[in-house]
């Protein structure tokens, strides 16, 4: 199954988000929250419409910061429009450059930096590394494959931009989130 539709036990379900298991039953008869059920009667709720469902009701308050540095306004649009329309609970701020994207860091801690992969002057291992330490990922765009000196756990994101790439990783982050705020 694909990571994008990935299942979890209604037990899980009712852990991460603190309610009764009872409630995760009813959310599913409700239409709440997408779910099917296995040939022995248990649900499997489908991880995308239980991340909705916590941004509908934490609307106030995102599970995950991401800060966009030096990244084209449209193309910065269309990945806020791609979070609304996946109801995902994240917060998106741009940066112009990486001194901007340095305060933001200072105000709020991002889960996430995003920004393109060839960025002039910028030593993308250091980077990395300060990164690591600070427990905050880094997502690179490239249209090349990604450069071996960088460990494996930045986030690749090829050029031309594919959406159900970059939502297949912005899941396996939020999920692991709500899993460690649980």
């Amino acid at each position: 199954m694909s990571e994008q539709h990935q299942l979890i036990s209604t037990r899980q379900a009712a852990t991460l988000l603190g309610v009764s298991v009872r409630t995760i039953q009813l959310w599913v008869e409700q239409g709440l929250l997408s779910a099917w059920k296995t040939p022995g009667g248990h649900r499997r709720i489908v991880q995308e419409s239980l991340l909705a469902l916590l941004h509908k009701r934490q609307r106030l308050q995102p599970l995950t910061y991401i800060v966009c540095v030096d990244l084209n306004a449209d193309f910065f649009n269309l990945i806020q429009q791609l979070c609304q329309q996946w109801n995902f609970p994240v917060e998106l701020r741009q940066a112009r450059n990486a001194v901007d994207a340095l305060l933001m860091m200072g105000e709020h801690k991002p889960e996430i930096i995003l920004m393109n992969a060839a960025q002039a002057g910028v030593d993308m291992s250091m980077l990395q590394q300060e990164l690591i330490k600070h427990q905050v990922k880094l997502a690179l765009l490239a249209e090349d494959d990604p450069q071996s000196e960088l460990s494996m756990e930045v986030i690749w994101l090829r050029l031309p931009f594919e959406p159900s790439q970059f939502k297949a990783a912005l899941q396996k982050l939020l999920f692991a989130r709500l899993q460690q705020a649980g």
